[in-house]
């Protein structure tokens, strides 16, 4: 009963993917029948009617195709393009090879010897288990084209519609930023009249007036790609930057331990994601005390960036928050990177950490 209501689940979950593969599966079981129809009235009925008859045939056919087709598509091809699961894919190519084969042998070895007449003029005989072998092969190839196909198509549609929805989001935040915001133009000059009147006096006020219009200028900025990404090492300048401004608002009394790997500094990420997990460690989080420091560690390699960041929860008045919060950070990684990226939260009673995971490609 537990097993049957899986399957109902699977299929009102993908009732859609499978009406169009038994829609297309169909209408290919039709072209190939009025093709030989044509041809040849007589053999293509008794070719198409031998053991069940037009109907069962198309139903059997119908469902063999649904299943190979689905499993080559979303769950073979479609995880080798988006690389993850990689491991399975040749595996599962390979498992549904041999399922089509050895039907197909059921098929060819029950089938009469009246029914597969040899032609003595042949390289290979139509009897012959290489002609069978060579047959099989080819139509499973024209099947996996069929799939890859489908799976560039439903990739490109995947991602249109992501980039459409990313697109949408960031105009969005520009619109609340100008209605929230003070014009950024009249707020730089502001902070730079200020730098200027408080470098004599005082040089680590200035410094942090630097510091914060250099922030504001990267959160307000353009510095994203076509891709909606930007460069780690600006991504990383301004996360340092939030440090060293929220050191400054402590009298350097904060206890942060960092560490930094980056391979490729020129590789790309989504902004913003890095800096408000900083951000919300400090607005969250006990830094006061030496034997619980803020960890943030930074490491990437050819493939992939991890970031790892832990501190003490604080006990007192939370700040509040003006970042995007972590349910929008998850939204734009998934956005961003589908199902290819890790981020986990981990809030023990002391303590919170989150570890990120996301591709560098």
């Amino acid at each position: 009963m537990h097993l049957l209501s899986k399957i109902i689940a699977f299929l009102r979950k993908n009732q859609k993917r499978i009406a169009v593969l038994v829609l297309f599966q169909t209408l290919l079981f039709a072209f190939v029948f009025f093709i030989s129809y044509i041809s040849d009235p007589d053999k293509a009925i008794s070719e198409f009617g031998k053991r069940h008859g037009i109907g069962i045939n198309l139903l059997l056919l119908t469902l063999e195709g649904v299943f190979v087709y689905y499993i080559l598509i979303f769950c073979a091809i479609l995880p080798f393009m988006r690389k993850s699961n990689r491991k399975y894919t040749f595996a599962i190519v390979g498992l549904l090879f041999i399922e089509k084969i050895s039907l197909a042998y059921w098929d060819f070895a029950t089938t009469s010897q009246e029914e597969t007449t040899a032609l003595s003029n042949s390289v290979i005989a139509q009897t012959s288990i290489y002609w069978f072998l060579l047959w099989g092969t080819i139509f499973y190839v024209f099947d996996l084209i069929i799939c890859f196909s489908a799976a560039v198509m439903i990739e490109w549609i995947r991602k249109s519609k992501q980039q459409i929805i990313l697109e949408k989001q960031k105009a969005e935040a520009e619109l609340n930023a100008l209605k929230h915001q003070i014009n950024p133009h009249f707020l730089f000059n502001s902070l730079s009249f200020i730098y200027g009147k408080t470098i004599k006096l005082d040089e680590d006020t200035a410094q942090s007036v630097l510091i914060l219009a250099d922030i504001m200028r990267y959160a307000l900025g353009k510095e994203e790609d076509a891709d909606g990404k930007v460069m780690i090492d600006k991504e990383v300048t301004h996360m340092k930057n939030v440090i060293e401004i929220n050191q400054m608002r402590h009298n350097n009394s904060l206890n942060i331990i960092y560490n930094e790997h980056i391979v490729n500094p020129s590789a790309t990420i989504v902004p913003l994601v890095l800096i408000t997990l900083v951000e919300n460690a400090f607005k969250h989080g006990d830094l006061q005390d030496r034997n619980h420091p803020l960890v943030i560690n930074l490491n990437t390699n050819a493939q992939q960036l991890s970031f790892y960041i832990e501190n003490k929860k604080g006990q007192g008045v939370k700040e509040l928050s003006n970042g995007i919060g972590l349910q929008n950070v998850e939204q734009r990684l998934r956005l961003m990177y589908g199902d290819n990226y890790t981020l986990l939260l981990k809030d023990e009673q002391l303590s919170f950490s989150v570890l990120l995971k996301i591709p560098l490609y």
